[in-house]
């Protein structure tokens, strides 16, 4: 397969990549029919356009498509590359998306989320996924490759709060690694395509969220001594101690210690010990 020549498309319409966007469009065939072949589903929401391309494609695979792009600019351009009936742009900021309400007026509920995600707004992007689980049946999303490895990461030094909040959510896996010639412009570092599908049963994704991340704020101090889950749960260091012996955890444990699953049963059990997250 043959690039898209995106430099030369934006030149047509008198433009060029915005830098305070994050804007790396990927311009290998084959990794955008990559991508285009891992998202399954017939509602697809895709989360920034770049040139089309891999709009093209997925709206020739969906019996509904729609795109979210922030970048007004590109509407003349991508006007002329989506002309698909089964598609339509929301020319909206992804972060002040209400995901739910699109989700349910633009396909009736459900959808399969896509999208190349700009390296400086990641987290922010998935953590909008995660928090709104319930509106999507699988991600197909293009992230740097080391964060893409952290998301996935089993302890150690790579294992952040995202790690939690991703496994402890969903199943998933890294599909490929994308290098940086793949993009225009390219970028300095290595990506990597993920897949994400929410687990069947899972936590209650916003309160979980906010306990890893109080778990985290001092990773490498004792879970038992830390003021951020302390404040969460509303009790003192006794008290989480005693969260502690009724998982079968050390008291002195420290949260960069605990596996995804430690964390989904400490969770849980401050719930049910009537700790108010």
């Amino acid at each position: 397969m043959n690039d898209i020549q995106v430099a030369e498309i934006l030149a047509q319409y008198g433009l060029a990549t915005t830098k305070s966007l994050g804007q790396n469009f990927l311009k290998d065939s084959a990794v955008l029919q990559g991508i285009a072949d891992a998202a399954e589903g017939d509602c697809i929401l895709e989360i920034g356009a770049g040139i089309g391309s891999l709009t093209a494609l997925l709206c020739q695979k969906a019996k509904k498509a729609v795109t979210i792009e922030i970048d007004r600019s590109l509407e003349p351009l991508l006007i002329e590359q989506v002309p698909f009936e089964n598609h339509r742009f929301l020319w909206q900021d992804i972060l002040k998306c209400d995901l739910q309400k699109i989700a349910k007026e633009e396909f009736g509920g459900r959808c399969t989320v896509v999208g190349n995600l700009p390296y400086y707004i990641t987290t922010e992007i998935l953590l909008l996924l995660l928090k709104n689980i319930d509106c999507w049946d699988e991600a197909i999303l293009m992230v740097q490759q080391e964060v893409a490895e952290r998301l996935f990461a089993q302890k150690g030094k790579e294992y952040r709060a995202a790690s939690v909040w991703v496994q402890g959510l969903c199943d998933g896996a890294i599909l490929f690694e994308v290098p940086p010639h793949c993009f225009h412009p390219a970028p300095r570092v290595r990506s990597a395509v993920v897949r994400l599908t929410p687990q069947k049963e899972h936590p209650a994704p916003k309160e979980f969220i906010a306990f890893a991340q109080a778990a985290f704020a001092a990773r490498r101090k004792m879970f038992a001594s830390s003021a951020a889950v302390q404040g969460l749960l509303h009790t003192d260091k006794a008290g989480l101690c005693a969260l502690l012996d009724a998982a079968n955890l050390p008291q002195t444990a420290r949260a960069e210690s605990f596996s995804p699953q430690d964390f989904i049963r400490l969770f849980q059990l401050a719930q049910n010990l009537g700790d108010k997250i």
